[in-house]
């Protein structure tokens, strides 16, 4: 009882709302305005300490006389038995002894407290509620206001108990923690100590008993992982998998029949709720049974490979045969409740077709879980920890693996083995492998990797298993600006941070989903689809400050929302719980996640783990620089390896109508994820170059733009005038590319191992020619994307330019390209270092560092047990984004025009720093003029409309004053320091045209024409 959220086989099926509906009627109050009983209903009150026990005992120590209670432990284990046993989600164990009482929960409850003092009802209660944190740590009563209780007061300031003190203070010689990891459960734990004779062997794993799961430790790169495994000479690369873990348990009964239990991370029995993979462990273990694959040579003629029991660990994923890979984490909900028994089942609703299931409003609730029955739960087996009686927790993981290998009958896309690769520790280049191999994770779209050495056996604390994913490495986690709309107290964090309800801990974030309806008519009001909640990332200060804030712009209770004057509009995602109250003003906040996922009943993605970042004062960034809802989606696709909404459907055109022209490339283009590969090559590079000296950093939104220009016009004059301007540049840092995801590929195969390669002498000084790789997904004059209709048709040959004028006898020259449209992921990763601005040209001091480039750049030693060799750096293809970053960029367009619907915000794909407002502080920073150039500029970029565009922006007017300018240069004798100027389409910033990377020399390449 004292760790009753540890008991996963007691369920009560009672919260505080439903608890205190009962305890007015026990306790004879009245939860009526005024009446005794109203502490009850208002337990998480402005005036309350957010805990029903201390209300409990509160209304119960008016009435009380007694100070004894007259209920023995035992008894009240015995009532607390029964009344789990009325929930349907307890055990068996408790369900079936609650058949023979016919007592109902009231009459249960009502007997348990009418013997119990006030303060023992409060404890009574909380057990119930499955949390006793309220009592144990109390909030001071000098806290109630939420500043006093965030600023004044620390998490940390009390050392909570935890259930492994509690076994060492019950028993200092730490015999039944032993116990505990072969018994993952406190009752049989204790029950096992207790009959342990002096001098007798500790009980050993047995089936049908949980087996602790080990911590692993979070790497924040791949030098710090390895220093977690410092000793090991091997160590083994494992790719984690997205899915839920299963302890499966399997042995023959005495009448010789196969028996199977299945325990979830949390130690639950859930047997019944995996009812969908018991015919996958049958014939991956060779047991013969009623239910098989449907591939009927699935089943091995063969004796199974143990006599009595085996334990082995796996992951439970989501399966697609029509995309031959794991399909994402949250397609396991619908399959789960489809193939479940019992109170976990449930009937899938009729949903849309799988044609309709791929639009971009796909209902995780309502949608074809099955997909036809081409989507299904498998298996991905990683470790086996008993077998036949015999613990294996002591064999070093190598040994173990091997065992499992001569156990499991793989059977791809039903059961397979975890894809490792071997890394010898030994090499001096150890830290270069794990950096390549993780990589290649990545741009498979993985979750991440847990390393694991060789020699280290279970849970072994000298050798952890540690887990290496994205958005444990500090600023590279998937991150987007949205905006926060909602705030509330969530008892479950609030008790984590020891703050009462005056104290907002949760908050409620959306994105705009009229973005396009407000850029025509700015008198709509603004429409936000509440998709998530966040409650961590915040330290106490800025917790506070965010609640200073969220005050003062002007909150009304989510009650009275009707009736408030709000100027927005808003829809709640079904699965969320009211806010307390919505914001009048809301605010920009931004965050970071590990992926992105559907919720139940949510129709659109959301960050996965969501961690708020930073919040943002109306003054500094209002709310329309946010991401809006369909960008939020074509980032989470990108993100997740899913193609963009009507790809297929375009392709399918193209070859109707253009068989001639090859489909755009898709995410899971070859070319495209080695691209992906180095560059997190390059990248964890230097994250591990920076382990001991590095600070966090954030980075920039990676397709989240900063600042939008779609929802402007006369709407967002308006909004101005009231806020301010936007006056925050994001800064970035390195950051990730889109996870993707190719599927199976090497998962039915045993290891992978990495060979090293051979020695190397010194770095050379000299810089290393770039490498050429012909890209087959690069556009070229056989498969160029359509432009938009806006953009005229471009020939193939360079338009000749005639001199404006009175400019025929001046010395110029400049030349056109072939126009190509590339397609851009836009990740912003290394920022160059700026320096010596020129005066007019924006130049920001404190850029955070970036990559240098390929003539300056080595990969320095990274000290494991001994010093590795520089590593040379190749340089590879580079995002628009990090070419724009040395070049000064002007988007030629009336001040203030709102963005048309088919191009991309500028903020997404332009680096902010970069950006000037005139054509003359381009030519300014090229150092066309008398001023010297800027030191940090290569180049100048100006994007124009390439249509015919009356506003006096067009292509062939900028062209001219271009060929004024550069005239005007050559004319004085500059040419020598002239810096280039790049004359780019605006329609490469299209959103259909941002899916693929380039180089720097393709980018060049597409432009309209060079000046220079």
């Amino acid at each position: 009882m004292l760790f009753p959220e540890e008991d996963v086989r007691r369920k009560y099926g009672l919260q505080e709302t439903r608890l205190a509906q009962y305890l007015t009627k026990i306790l004879g109050v009245s939860s009526a305005a005024i009446g005794r009983g109203e502490r009850l209903r208002k337990w998480k009150g402005e005036d309350a300490l957010g805990c029903l026990g201390n209300e409990v005992q509160t209304v119960m120590a008016d009435s009380s006389t007694t100070d004894v209670s007259s209920i023995s432990l035992c008894r009240m284990d015995s009532l607390l038995a029964e009344l789990a046993g009325k929930c349907a989600f307890s055990a068996d164990v408790y369900r079936k002894a609650a058949h023979t009482s016919r007592r109902s929960r009231e009459a249960i409850l009502s007997e348990l407290y009418t013997s119990l003092t006030p303060s023992e009802s409060a404890v009574v209660t909380q057990i119930i509620l499955k949390d006793l944190r309220p009592l144990l740590y109390p909030i001071p009563q000098s806290a109630c206001h939420y500043t006093s209780a965030l600023l004044e007061y620390k998490s940390n300031a009390v050392a909570m108990l935890t259930k492994e003190s509690a076994m060492h203070a019950w028993d200092s010689s730490g015999r039944m923690s032993l116990i505990f990891k072969t018994r993952a459960n406190l009752e049989e734990a204790a029950t096992a100590y207790e009959g342990l004779a002096n001098g007798e062997d500790f009980p050993q794993p047995t089936v049908g008993m949980p087996i602790q799961i080990p911590k692993c430790v979070k790497g924040q790169g791949p030098v710090h992982s390895l220093k977690s495994l410092k000793g090991a000479d091997k160590i083994w690369v494992e790719t984690k998998y997205d899915g839920e873990r299963a302890q499966i348990h399997v042995w023959f009964d005495d009448e010789g029949v196969p028996r199977i239990r299945i325990f979830s991370k949390s130690g639950r029995d859930s047997t019944l709720d995996r009812a969908g993979i018991h015919s996958i462990v049958w014939a991956a273990l060779g047991i013969p049974h009623t239910a098989s694959y449907a591939e009927e040579d699935a089943q091995s003629s063969n004796p199974p490979p143990f006599e009595r029991g085996v334990v082995v660990e796996a992951e439970m994923v989501a399966y697609s045969d029509v995309l031959g890979r794991i399909d994402e984490f949250w397609r396991i909900r619908s399959l789960i409740a489809r193939t479940a028994i019992g109170v976990r089942h449930r009937s899938p609703p009729p949903g849309p077709s799988t044609q309709e299931e791929a639009m971009e409003t796909q209902c995780s609730l309502i949608s074809n879980g099955s997909d036809g029955g081409t989507r299904h739960l498998a298996l991905v087996f990683y470790d086996v920890l008993l077998l036949d009686d015999a613990s294996l927790l002591p064999m070093p993981y190598g040994q173990r693996r091997e065992v499992l290998e001569r156990l499991i009958n793989v059977n791809p896309g039903y059961a397979m083995l975890a894809e490792r690769t071997c890394i010898d520790t030994r090499l001096p280049n150890g830290g270069e492998m794990l950096r390549r191999v993780f990589a290649r994770v990545v741009a498979d779209h993985q979750e991440g990797v847990v390393i694991k050495a060789d020699g280290a056996g279970y849970a072994e604390k000298r050798w952890p298993w540690v887990k290496l994913k994205q958005d444990y490495i500090p600023g590279h986690g998937d991150s987007v600006d949205l905006v926060l709309l909602g705030a509330s107290w969530e008892k479950e964090r609030a008790r984590e941070l020891r703050v009462p309800p005056t104290a907002y801990t949760t908050f409620y974030f959306g994105a705009l989903a009229n973005a396009d309806e407000l850029g025509k008519n700015p008198n709509r009001l603004p429409h936000f689809e509440v998709i998530f909640t966040s409650s961590y990332g915040l330290d106490r200060e800025q917790l506070e400050e965010l609640i200073f804030m969220v005050q003062n712009c002007d909150p009304a209770p989510y009650r009275h929302q009707m009736a408030a004057s709000l100027s927005y509009t808003h829809t709640l995602c079904r699965s969320l719980s009211p806010p307390t109250v919505l914001l009048g003003q809301p605010l920009l906040a931004e965050l970071f996640g590990a992926g992105f996922t559907k919720s139940q009943g949510n129709h659109f993605y959301e960050l996965r783990f969501p961690r708020i970042a930073k919040i943002f004062r109306p003054s500094d960034r209002p709310w329309l620089d946010g991401t809006t809802l369909p960008e939020l989606q074509q980032i989470a696709r990108a993100s997740v390896g899913r193609e963009r909404s009507g790809k297929a459907e375009d392709d399918w055109a193209h070859s109707i109508f253009r068989p001639d022209v090859p489909p755009s490339p898709g995410l899971h283009c070859p070319v495209k994820r080695k691209r992906t590969e180095d560059m997190w090559v390059e990248r964890l590079a230097v994250i591990d170059a920076k382990v001991g000296s590095r600070s966090p950093t954030k980075r920039t939104r990676i397709e989240g733009p900063s600042v939008r220009k779609a929802v402007q016009g006369a709407y967002r004059e308006n909004v101005e005038n009231e806020a301010g301007p936007s006056t925050a540049v994001a800064a970035s840092n390195a950051s990730g590319s889109p996870r993707q995801r190719v599927g199976m590929l090497r998962l039915d195969s045993v290891t992978n191992v990495v060979s090293s390669p051979p020695p190397r002498g010194p770095p050379s000084t000299s810089p290393l020619p770039r490498r050429r790789d012909k890209d087959p997904c690069a556009p070229g004059p056989s498969n160029r994307p359509a432009t938009p209709p806006s953009s005229p048709s471009r020939s193939d040959n360079p338009m000749p330019i005639q001199p404006p004028g009175n400019m025929e006898d001046t010395d110029y020259s400049f030349s056109l390209t072939p126009g190509f449209y590339s397609r851009t992921i836009t990740r912003s990763t290394m920022l160059p270092i700026r320096s010596n601005a020129v005066r007019g040209v924006p130049g920001p001091p404190d850029l955070p560092a970036r990559s240098p480039t390929p003539d300056e750049f080595y990969c320095p030693s990274v000290h494991l047990d001994r010093p590795l060799d520089p590593v040379p750096f190749v340089p590879t293809g580079r995002t628009l984004y990090q070419f724009l970053h040395n070049s000064v960029v002007w988007l030629a367009r009336p001040d203030g025009a709102p963005r048309p619907a088919w191009r991309a915000a500028s903020q997404a794909v332009l680096p902010p720093s970069s950006r000037v407002n005139t054509l003359d502080a381009v030519v300014l920073a090229c150092g066309w003029t008398e001023t010297p150039a800027c030191a940090w500029a290569a180049r100048g970029v100006v994007f124009v409309d390439d249509s015919e565009d009356p506003s006096g922006w067009s292509l062939q007017g900028t062209m001219k004053e271009l060929a004024a300018l550069r005239a005007a240069a050559l004319k004085a004798g500059r040419a020598a320091a002239c810096k280039p100027v790049f004359l780019h389409s605006m329609t490469m910033l299209a959103h259909d045209a941002l899916t693929e990377t380039a180089t720097v020399e393709e980018w060049e390449s597409q432009a309209i024409c060079r000046f220079g």
